[in-house]
């Protein structure tokens, strides 16, 4: 069947409908007296409505329709429901609110930023102190600002080898220079053995260890040195000097203190306790002394009170001398033992003042009975001091005491060995970039000098450091010194001073150099003598 007849036959069929309505509603009566049995009676006597407006009309905007009495109202179509997004939505589970979605919160400026600061500047008056959130109210959440990088104090310190928890400084140092009195000779008119300079190279190394444990501590500072003349030979000499510190604490209040110590020096050719006594005759070498001890004590603490009793055992040996004419002085029989004991007690008055009181006893015994004069050698000492331990926030901090020591000799024929003592080691540091060190000794010094007991040495000592930068600093160092030969009528004093400039290139190269010079004033004839010493050279320390 083609399009045309299609169309034709729809025509046909509307206008026989337009025609005869009549016809429609007699093929349709059947149907609308069953719907009309089914819904409910309208009243023939009422009058019919104007209008009948539905929800759905409402809705799309129609008119209204006026349906006829009769006939079966199907409405207006419905509009079309658009479908929530996605679909179908998620479901919810019983019992639970609908959600919601939460507001995103406002964004905040961070607290360094141009806007914080412009904000912060607003809300405050003028004349007023920045307003603080009071502790018992909350504070509003806030985005942190980024800490800042925290400056190191000291850029050019070396950082060490790290052992577990132990951290290890070791170091090697080389210089080299100038001596023009290498083995501190007097100069005598017409002398034979008039002082000769001589250009040097000299090595130290040594090793700094410091424990990070949480009770325990641990500490050792050693060193181990040679300088080596070149145009002097017979003054090439070792020396050295290190201690080291162990505390193990048993309970809080109880400790064990464990300390070791040793010194590596030479005797000079013109000292007294190894002359001759021959205005021709002069030692060709220079005669060791080496020292070595260990002290074993504990400390207890009772609140504010401290109270620690430590012995200790030092043993000193000696070096032969050898003299121009082919004689020699063997001193190794002057090597001696030296066992003692040392109670103090101290009490904490506040945090940065504690005063103490100490006391020592010990007894010195010589490995032979006669020294090579002929005189017993074997002491007994006393020493009793007492001083005062003071930190004063960083300015000032360390230690001052003084006291009276003797030494009672088993000949009688030497007189006591006895006088004040000051002992002193303080630090003060009046800016961060100067440091100001203060140090004072007291020691009773064995000698072998006819006639003497000892010797009485003090020791007076101060140096000025000072940062030109923070990789250069400048350093001059004086000292004053005197010994007293009790009971051979020799006095000497001298001094000591000289300026040294460091400058770091890195954390582990360092480049050094100094100057020094020092004066001796004896009694003694023909013992004045004068040195200088120039230097300079590279420290490597990782």
């Amino acid at each position: 069947m083609s399009k045309r007849s299609a169309k034709s036959r729809a025509v046909i069929a509307l206008l026989a409908l337009a025609i005869a309505p009549g016809a429609l509603a007699q093929d349709l009566g059947p149907a609308l007296d069953r719907s009309a049995a089914r819904s409910p009676q309208i009243d023939p006597s009422a009058p019919p409505p104007d209008s009948v407006e539905t929800p759905d009309e409402l809705r799309s905007g129609l008119s209204p329709v006026t349906p006829a009495q009769g006939v079966a109202n199907y409405g207006a179509p419905r509009p079309k429901t658009r479908l929530p997004k996605p679909y179908p939505p998620p479901r919810r589970r019983v019992g639970t609110p609908p959600r919601r979605l939460n507001p995103l919160p406002s964004l905040e400026p961070y607290k360094t930023s141009a806007v914080a600061r412009r904000a912060r500047r607003e809300e405050q008056k003028p004349g007023e102190p920045p307003s603080e959130i009071p502790p018992t109210v909350a504070a509003t959440p806030s985005i942190k600002a980024k800490p800042k990088p925290r400056p190191d104090p000291d850029p050019y310190a070396p950082i060490g080898i790290g052992v577990g928890s132990l951290r290890l400084d070791p170091f090697v140092e080389t210089s080299s220079g100038y001596d023009d009195n290498p083995d501190r000779l007097p100069s005598v008119p017409y002398g034979t053995n008039n002082p000769v300079g001589s250009p040097f190279l000299r090595v130290d190394a040594g090793l700094r260890l410091k424990s990070d444990w949480e009770r325990d501590d641990l500490f050792a500072d050693l060193r181990l040195g040679y300088v080596d003349y070149f145009d002097y030979t017979q003054a090439n000499r070792f020396d050295g000097a290190g201690t080291t510190s162990s505390r193990i604490d048993v309970t809080r209040d109880t400790s064990i203190d464990i300390l070791g110590r040793y010194t590596l020096d030479s005797q000079r050719p013109g000292s007294p306790a190894i002359s001759s006594g021959l205005p021709n005759v002069v030692v060709t070498n220079r005669p060791i002394v080496f020292s070595s001890g260990v002290s074993l004590g504990a400390t207890q603490r009772l609140g504010r009170l401290e109270v620690s009793l430590r012995g200790s055992f030092d043993r000193t040996i000696y070096g032969d001398a050898y003299y121009s004419d082919g004689s020699s002085l063997i001193l190794s029989g002057t090597d001696f033992n030296d066992y003692g004991i040392t109670g103090r007690a101290a009490y904490e008055v506040s945090p940065s003042v504690k005063p103490f009181a100490e006391a020592t006893y010990d007894s010195r015994v010589h490995d032979s009975y006669l020294d090579p004069y002929g005189y017993a050698r074997d002491s007994d000492g006393y020493a009793a001091k007492g001083g005062l331990q003071v930190k004063i926030t960083d300015l000032v901090h360390g230690e001052a005491a003084g006291g009276y020591a003797e030494r009672a000799y088993k000949d009688p024929r030497l007189p006591e060995l006895r006088g004040p003592t000051v002992d002193a080691s303080l630090i003060y540091t009046p800016t961060p970039l100067t440091t100001v060190s203060l140090r004072a000794t007291t020691t009773l010094n064995e000698t072998t000098v006819e006639n003497a007991a000892g010797t009485l040495s003090r020791t007076y000592s101060a140096q000025l450091s000072h940062d030109l930068l923070r990789n250069l600093s400048i350093s001059a160092i004086g000292s004053y010194f005197t010994n007293n030969y009790e009971g051979a009528s020799i006095f000497e004093h001298g001094y000591t001073a000289g300026v040294k400039l460091e400058y770091k290139l890195t954390r582990a190269i360092t480049i050094h150099a100094s100057v020094s010079h020092e004066r001796l004033n004896s009694s003694l004839a023909n013992s004045n003598y004068t040195d200088n010493v120039y230097m300079a050279g590279l420290r490597f320390q990782p």
